[in-house]
């Protein structure tokens, strides 16, 4: 008897996981804001201190935004390499985030605030970062909001394909788990029989 619940009782938790994990997922939106003036002329090599926040609004309301893995990038005007800077560890509950980083070779030529993210595939796994919009941008252009990694989703679709995975993976143990308790009691049963 006891079997026949815990089937059903990890399937309630796999679905109040994956209901928990919708309104995560749907934190889009995210805009980031320039709080300090970023210099376009900066000579390549110079140390800037960035600061930005990332917010989005929920129900009318901005809120805050706050993860790890928050960078600044300032791309080369000339095509050189990148230059990043990695916002500090730590918690983020007003969405207020500020990073050092070097004017690439070249100068600036764009400017970008992201989130450090992995994406993986047929080839394997690699960087697909999230780019957010700056409401503020000082070389506004093409929109950047999407990775620049090919066929990348987005932080929606990976949090709701692992969160169905990790359903598939429950519910095949739960049928496993209810089958195996299901043939040991028709095995003790069957011992239990006296023969004719």
């Amino acid at each position: 008897m006891r079997s026949r619940l815990i089937a059903p009782a990890l399937l309630g938790i796999a679905a109040a996981a994956l209901v928990a994990a919708v309104p995560a997922a749907g934190k889009e939106g995210v805009k980031a804001t320039l709080t300090t003036h970023i210099p376009l002329d900066a000579k390549p090599g110079a140390r800037l201190e960035v600061g930005w926040t990332l917010a989005y609004v929920e129900r009318g309301r901005r809120q805050p935004f706050g993860a790890n893995g928050v960078f600044v990038r300032l791309r080369s005007a000339s095509g050189a390499g990148a230059e990043t800077g990695l916002a500090p560890m730590g918690a983020y509950p007003t969405g207020e985030y500020a990073a050092s980083v070097v004017v690439p070779k070249g100068g600036i030529g764009d400017v970008e605030i992201g989130l450090r993210s992995w994406t993986s595939g047929p080839t394997g796994t690699r960087r697909g970062d999230m780019l957010f919009p700056i409401t503020n941008d000082p070389l506004p252009g093409v929109a950047r909001i999407v990775s620049p990694a090919a066929g990348h989703s987005g932080p929606t679709t990976w949090t709701v394909v692992a969160v169905a995975g990790l359903l598939s993976t429950l519910a095949v143990l739960a049928i496993a788990f209810v089958r195996r308790r299901t043939r040991g009691e028709k095995s003790r049963v069957s011992a239990l029989r006296v023969p004719r």
